[in-house]
């Protein structure tokens, strides 16, 4: 299914499931008194994200501290397809179940699944990551936890009555910054990187690629694109002053698009490397920690796996604003435009979709930061 037709379902469906469910829950919360304390550990933890495998990233930290705290608790995650196949290497959690969003019929049947297994889980709390959806509240109420966390703001005042434990999302502040406040809520009081393994990585590795990521899937993906246009001088810069090759990077459905931009602007396929969709997660960690360089991304995915594996960036932001997500800013293009940023916070989005925020971009201003940051570069890796 596509993204409309989740949202759609999302909210229409889940706004006829709302008031049976505020009804039901609100009743038995009241007719049963269940105590809601956190004072005892949970045997079991689900963590809910179905959509955004950056999302997850940027949560990591908080949820390596979650299980550190809880060092005896099963942790689970309940995620898209295409969430579980770029988290399971990581080895952050203990089990992994899929939603499987191809089309109605698989969705519900594999909800349902989910739903037999959760009410068998013992001394069980939900922690919903999802910071807009209606659907995953009351998913988490269903399992019957004895306590639901999760992210509330106006557009989401329901959750008051659906979860036991409610986080106020600042969308004011970086999101990892909120992912560590519902983790105090849950007791956690001391916190630590999640580092990925070292398997990803070499000290004298031969890094000999500049890698690329103009892909994005998530909602308002396709504002958050440089143009192509300033993407080819991106690359021509890359290949004609510089000794690096390029790997463009995507998911498997972004791979003929890559193919057909290498082409069209007959780039040099001696130094272009298009890898969307050809490599498995394991093998993309492995290629971004020995091979990249330098990542030059949009607000994406590869962006905060790149972050993680402490890759020097340099990042792109139009319709969402860096400070809302990475912590260092030192490296990213942001114009700053009067209506940036926009995503998340408007329905309409005010330039119809003519993303000017990312359009306007001087790249010469780009190949000077490419300058800046190479000098740091070798130094660092010397």
């Amino acid at each position: 299914m596509n993204l409309k037709l989740k949202q759609f379902i999302d909210v229409y469906i889940g706004r006829v499931l709302l008031g049976v469910n505020l009804f039901l829950v609100r009743g038995l919360g009241l007719l049963l008194r269940r105590n809601h304390s956190i004072d005892k550990h949970p045997e079991n933890i689900v963590v809910i994200k179905i959509l955004g495998l950056g999302s997850i990233i940027m949560a990591s930290d908080a949820i390596h501290s979650m299980k550190l705290h809880f060092p005896n608790t099963r942790f689970t995650l309940l995620c898209g397809k295409g969430v579980a196949k770029g988290i399971e290497p990581l080895e952050l959690f203990d089990e992994i179940i899929c939603i499987d969003d191809k089309n109605v019929f698989s969705m519900l049947k594999s909800t349902a699944k989910f739903m037999i297994k959760a009410l068998t889980m013992k001394k069980l709390w939900v922690v919903d990551l999802e910071v807009y959806s209606i659907l995953t509240t009351i998913l988490s109420a269903w399992t019957c936890a004895k306590n639901r966390f999760g992210f509330q703001l106006d557009k989401t005042n329901f959750r008051n009555y659906l979860n036991t434990h409610n986080t106020y999302f600042n969308q004011f502040v970086r999101v990892d910054i909120n992912y560590r406040k519902l983790a105090e809520s849950m007791g956690v009081k001391k916190f630590e990187q999640f580092v990925f393994q070292q398997k990803f990585t070499q000290a004298n590795a031969t890094r000999n690629y500049f890698i690329i990521n103009n892909t994005c899937s998530e909602l308002g993906g396709h504002l958050r694109k440089l143009p192509d246009s300033k993407l080819v001088q991106i690359c021509n810069f890359i290949t004609t002053q510089t000794s690096y090759n390029i790997a463009l990077v995507g998911a498997p459905i972004d791979t003929a698009d890559i193919d057909d931009f290498i082409q069209l602007n007959k780039l040099d396929t001696n130094r272009v490397k298009n890898v969307a969709g050809k490599l498995t997660f394991d093998e993309y960690y492995n290629f971004l920690g020995t091979k990249g360089r330098l990542m030059l991304s949009i607000d994406s995915a590869p962006l905060h796996i790149a972050i993680k594996l402490k890759m020097p960036v340099i990042s792109f932001w139009g319709p969402i604003s860096p400070v809302q997500r990475i912590a260092d800013t030192q490296y990213t293009y942001f114009l700053n435009k009067p209506c940036s940023p926009c995503i998340h916070h408007t329905e309409q989005i005010p330039c119809g979709g003519n993303n000017t925020c990312m359009g306007d971009m001087d790249v010469k201003h780009i190949q000077q930061l490419i300058k800046d940051i190479l000098k740091i570069d070798e130094r660092s890796f010397a």
